[in-house]
């Protein structure tokens, strides 16, 4: 298993993933139009291959990630997502701590992310990496947590 940096290509692959305009929205936000299309989901999601990342195993790609830089000196792990067909299998915490890393060799170790509140699986893998949330950013919809 290896983290790379995503291609534009593997977007065809992530789209595979999301099969409704809901799942859309609470993985991508609101802006994101759908149904999703490679040309349309790049520049919505602001893709480049200094923000965007894969995790492989094997030939196949198994999940997907962003970093973006956000205010305050925050680096926000955006956009996570794990093929529906190998999820439970610790791919997403594999990805999230590999981001992790890359984070601190860019010279950011304050990190950040949002994650909605009926995520219970995630919510639990983000405070094992020591994710805490930060109350004055959440919403009744989604928690905001921050990795000082």
């Amino acid at each position: 298993m290896n983290l790379r940096k995503a291609k534009k290509a593997d977007l065809k692959a992530v789209i595979s993933w999301i099969p409704d305009e809901l799942t859309c929205k609470r993985w991508a936000g609101p802006k994101v139009r759908f149904p999703l299309n490679i040309e349309n989901l790049s520049e919505d999601i602001a893709f480049s291959d200094n923000n965007a990342y894969c995790l492989k195993s094997k030939q196949s790609i198994v999940a997907f990630g962003q970093l973006l830089v956000k205010e305050n000196g925050y680096l926000h792990l955006a956009r996570i997502i794990v093929d529906p067909s190998k999820r439970a299998m610790g791919y997403g915490r594999r990805l999230c701590e590999e981001l992790i890393k890359v984070a601190g060799r860019q010279g950011y170790h304050k990190l950040s992310l949002n994650v909605y509140w009926d995520n219970s699986i995630a919510l639990k893998l983000y405070e094992n990496l020591g994710f805490r949330e930060n109350a004055e950013k959440s919403s009744e919809e989604y928690c905001h947590m921050v990795k000082p």
